[in-house]
């Protein structure tokens, strides 16, 4: 694939502002938000990915005219949403529930301590539970227990009303409770 002159000058001038001051800062801001610190496995492939959103997202913002004066919150915003895919993404790659093997005990205890057979049951239940939802719901999951988020929090992220968060909230709990 042939690229013009001007695409080049733009990747360029998209990854000299990235460079530029302190504006990498905003892809460790976005991880800080997420909850992804060093020890995490991904972190390293999210800061590259974040640095590769950050290009796409100042060079959309400067086709889409944006003034320079919020490039740094469109950025943002639009990194956030590339990494909470992104991570989406890897945590579906990397499910999969482990057979476990005959000549294991189900009710021998795992190395951190938990029973075996609750931790087999809990990611089966987990399986299951991520295929009744619509996306929308597995969105507020994700919010509410991995971030941490309550309904406003999450109404805010969404750009929905509370009304509607507990609403999910309630579908969530209502399959929940008639498949479980």
């Amino acid at each position: 694939m042939k690229r013009n002159n001007k695409q080049i000058e733009l990747y360029q001038d998209a990854f000299d502002f990235l460079l530029d001051g302190d504006h990498e800062l905003v892809v460790y801001g976005v991880l800080k938000k997420l909850h992804i610190s060093k020890q995490n496995t991904y972190y390293d492939d999210m800061v590259q990915e974040g640095m590769l959103s950050f290009v796409e997202k100042y060079i959309r913002a400067i086709n889409l005219e944006k003034e320079p004066e919020s490039y740094l919150a469109y950025i943002y915003r639009g990194v956030y949403w590339d990494l909470i895919n992104y991570l989406h993404k890897q945590i579906t790659i990397t499910e999969h529930v482990e057979v476990p093997d005959d000549n294991v005990d189900p009710l021998a205890e795992l190395p951190d301590g938990k029973n075996s057979a609750s931790y087999y049951d809990t990611h089966i239940l987990s399986r299951q539970l991520m295929t009744e939802l619509n996306p929308k719901e597995i969105k507020y999951l994700v919010l509410a227990y991995d971030y941490g988020m309550n309904i406003s929090e999450i109404a805010k992220e969404c750009g929905v009303s509370r009304k509607c968060v507990h609403a999910w909230r309630k579908r969530v709990i209502n399959k929940l409770q008639k498949n479980f």
